[in-house]
């Protein structure tokens, strides 16, 4: 069992399948976990790192959060798309028991920030289940030029030296190189990883925390790259080293975009940029 920063846990059984075939014999064994998180009002960024094999928002979801009949009063589920650079976002539409939106499944690979309306109740807790992916390593996608939101898949800290981020690439300086940051919602500030002209890795942030989000930053002039090979990790020790900076990290951040920031949608804001109602199919479970 994993407990995470924002008080959320996930716990990780074994479910043996039962075949009857004339006699009762044992079936293959399906490793499944449970998590289970906490989210207070405004927003709480958080990863799925175990997800069903339906991965329909509606299916993972259902109605544990506080819909409305409009997107301006229902809890929402906002996501970031690096191909836009803007963030699109989902609700849950208690006239058609549907979470509805611009998106309609959840990937493992990606980060959500959660809203909870300030009319929902003050603490929500959201339970779902997902498979344990098994397989040695796992392919997180294209990272492009900018911010991309990423979660960690595994269900144990993932070194960041281990985490197969071949083509990160580095820099003299802080701003100069690309970026690994976690947001610690406690102190309302970030961590970071960044490696030197030497591809040392450095800062403070040093390993992957089930269900928590975070962000790569491509540095401006770097061509972003694939990640397709996140390992498992092995144990949750250390086997590289970080460096820490010898700078303070701010005076090196001054010329690196703000870190997007989502808004929730409200009656001003979705006159203007309306939210086109996707349904999204699935049965809740």
């Amino acid at each position: 069992m994993i407990k995470t920063r924002f008080g959320a846990l996930l716990l990780i059984v074994t479910i043996f399948v039962v075949q009857y075939v004339g006699a009762v014999e044992s079936g293959p064994s399906n490793t499944v976990g449970f998590w289970k998180a906490d989210v207070g009002h405004g927003f709480t960024q958080i990863s799925f790192p175990l997800l069903p094999n339906d991965k329909t928002v509606t299916n993972v979801l259902g109605d544990q959060l506080t819909g409305a009949g409009v997107p301006e009063e229902s809890d929402q589920i906002h996501r970031w798309n690096s191909g836009t650079a803007s963030f699109e976002i989902c609700w849950y539409n208690i006239e058609t028991s549907q979470w509805e939106g611009q998106f309609s499944e959840l990937s493992e690979s990606e980060s959500y920030w959660i809203y909870v309306q300030p009319t929902s109740p003050a603490m929500q807790t959201i339970i779902t289940y997902g498979n344990i992916i098994e397989e040695p390593s796992y392919g997180m996608g294209q990272m492009v030029p900018g911010y991309n939101a990423i979660g960690s898949i595994w269900a144990m800290p993932a070194q960041v030296t281990q985490a197969g981020l071949n083509g990160f690439e580095g820099g003299l300086y802080l701003f100069l190189s690309d970026l690994l940051m976690g947001y610690d919602a406690s102190t309302g500030s970030y961590s970071y990883a960044w490696q030197n002209e030497s591809s040392t890795w450095m800062g403070d942030l040093t390993a992957l925390e089930p269900l928590q989000g975070y962000w790569i930053y491509v540095a401006p002039g770097h061509d972003g790259f694939d990640w397709p090979n996140y390992p498992q990790p092995e144990s949750p020790i250390a086997n590289g080293i970080i460096q820490v900076n010898p700078n303070p990290i701010q005076d090196n951040l001054k010329s690196i975009p703000p870190v997007p920031t989502p808004q929730p949608v409200t009656y001003s804001t979705s006159t203007s940029q309306p939210v086109q109602s996707t349904s999204v199919k699935g049965g809740a479970q």
